[in-house]
């Protein structure tokens, strides 16, 4: 009895589907640490366990550096659910940059520009909510001339 053996070999090329060099890369989700970014870099911030709701007490600290400045930084927010919208008090997202620091807490799904290389989160919990917490991207893009946050509607 003879056998037959049939080798098939399957070439895949992947490229990117706008500018047919590179595939798109996932995002890296950052832990509490610094990280240091190039123009063009997409990172993931979320809250600590995220996507579990908020059930203790926690923070996390993250310092952001753009390395190619002038740069600036595109903060959108797919999910942003923290208790408290009228005060802040039990949970919240700081974030600050250069000489300027913005609090943001309730239930958002926006886009911010920071016009800024650099920047710090806090993230602060006392856990006595239950909130869904947040997910928001981060991209480093070129700077624009404007020196305030700006939300993109």
């Amino acid at each position: 009895m003879k056998y037959m053996l049939t080798l098939l070999v399957v070439t895949v090329t992947v490229v990117g589907a706008i500018d047919n060099k590179t595939a798109p890369v996932d995002p890296v989700i950052l832990p509490c640490v610094s990280h240091t970014m190039n123009l063009g870099d997409v990172v993931l911030v979320q809250s600590p366990g995220y996507p579990a709701r908020l059930t203790n007490k926690s923070s996390c600290q993250q310092n952001i550096v753009c390395q190619s400045p002038p740069a600036m930084f595109e903060v959108n927010c797919e999910v942003f659910n923290l208790e408290d919208l009228s005060t802040c008090a039990n949970e919240r997202l700081l974030i600050s940059y250069n000489t300027t620091s913005s609090t943001f807490c309730g239930n958002i799904t926006s886009t911010w520009v920071f016009p800024t290389n650099e920047m710090n989160l806090e993230f602060i919990t006392n856990g006595q909510h239950n909130s869904p917490g947040y997910k928001c991207s981060i991209t480093c893009l070129r700077e624009q001339t404007n020196d305030q946050p700006q939300q993109v509607m």
